[in-house]
């Protein structure tokens, strides 16, 4: 088992156990739709006892995907079709090991961009997240690969001057400006193609908030320093919605989509709260019509809703639908049809790492929450924390450029 999974350790996996889970209730579903299939198209072997789960996933730029292997850093290709796997590249390489989280293809080049976390001595769970600052990690941050010749080169990382946490998810928009997930700090970092860049949106709901039935007080566990996990762009480059951990509310309603206007000259706008209610989230993505689709983690389910948020569907769920999912984790919309990562993270936590899926499941036909969703009211936004994070959590130059000599 990785170093990242057994920092939770056995106490946090007690407090997730004793945490009752959402259910969809009397929400539609998407098996009220027949043609609706959802199924294994890809599974990853156990490689000298350490498993081949998968977390990030994104398009080849044709029919195909990228898959990375978050213990093994590893980038392979899945054919769709038949299944076929390669290997493509060992991130970041040179026996350097860690988590290897979320993946994005830059539409200039067809490279890919990975987001890599050296776990030694990493603490979720510290209010003020010390590893944020440990100056031996020079290798956490974000890296680009050639998936032709399966060459690696650091993008933006701690070794070159960005003082990023834990970075965990990227989307890259037109005009290949970077945006990354910083799952410790709460904040989402902007580089540009150069990898020149600084932390972009800073604000609550990024972190945690008061928000009813997100964060629950009454638990008083140090979940809340989990922030912003996931991102994906709007069509039209607009938006950024972003996915978050929350609070220790987990299957009672911890994760947040949170919509981010981007302004003319691209910074960020204010965000607002688009949905609340569901687990934790550690998947988005957008398709071509607008609609958001948002894989809750804790409870094996991915959510589909309306461009304007005010209804939702259910369209893959492992206890309401009997699909494989197994912690639901990275989504990408390839072909009329959503894939999605099963990073099987709560086996790995209880030590089992032989039960996890280690699977890549395709799901298509599967309705439209404009058409065949609920309505769903929107959550509103009560207090607001003074301060989303300790002081002493943030980076210690939360502005710093990345400037080459």
């Amino acid at each position: 088992m990785n170093k990242f999974a057994s920092t939770l350790g056995t106490v946090a996996l007690a407090t997730l156990i004793a945490i009752p889970a959402v259910v969809a209730g009397d929400a539609p579903r998407a098996d009220q739709i027949p043609q609706r299939t959802a199924r294994t198209i890809a599974t990853f072997d156990t490689v000298n006892g350490t498993p081949g789960i998968p977390e990030g996933i994104t398009t080849d730029g044709a029919h195909g995907l990228y898959v990375s292997l978050f213990a093994l850093d590893e980038i392979w290709h899945v054919d769709p079709a038949t299944g076929d796997k390669h290997k493509v590249a060992d991130v970041p390489g040179g026996g350097v090991k860690g988590d290897l989280v979320g993946l994005e293809r830059d539409p200039s080049d067809g490279t890919i961009l990975a987001a890599f976390n050296d776990v030694e001595g990493a603490d979720l769970f510290q209010a003020d997240h010390p590893n944020c600052r440990d100056p031996k990690n020079t290798t956490s941050g974000i890296y680009r690969v050639d998936p032709k010749t399966g060459t690696v080169t650091p993008f933006a990382t701690r070794g070159m001057g960005v003082p990023i946490c834990f970075p965990d998810d990227i989307a890259i928009d037109a005009n290949s400006n970077v945006y990354v997930t910083d799952l410790l700090l709460g904040v989402i970092w902007k580089f540009d193609r150069q990898g020149h860049g600084a932390i972009w949106s800073d604000d609550p709901l990024l972190g945690w908030t008061e928000q009813s039935a997100t964060w629950n007080a009454r638990y008083d566990a140090p979940w809340a320093y989990l922030g912003v996990n996931t991102v994906a762009l709007s069509p039209d480059g607009k938006t950024l919605f972003a996915g978050t951990d929350g609070g220790p509310g987990l299957a009672t309603g911890g994760g947040l989509l949170v919509r981010i206007p981007i302004n003319d000259d691209g910074s960020a706008g204010k965000p607002d709260l688009f949905a609340s209610g569901m687990g934790n989230n550690d998947g988005l993505e957008v398709g071509p019509d607008g609609t958001i689709y948002f894989a809750d983690t804790v409870n094996s389910d991915i959510w589909a809703f309306s461009a304007e948020g005010n209804r939702r569907l259910l369209v893959a769920s492992r206890d309401e639908l009997g699909d494989p999912l197994d912690n639901a984790t990275s989504l990408v919309y390839l072909d009329g049809c959503l894939y999605n990562t099963e990073l099987g993270f709560f086996q790995l936590q209880a030590g089992k790492p032989e039960d996890t899926l280690r699977n890549v499941v395709q799901i298509c036909n599967f309705g439209n929450p404009a058409v065949n969703g609920t309505y769903t009211p929107p959550p509103v936004r009560t207090v607001v924390p003074p301060n989303p994070l300790p002081q002493s959590a943030r980076a210690t130059h939360p502005q710093l450029s990345n400037v080459r000599s």
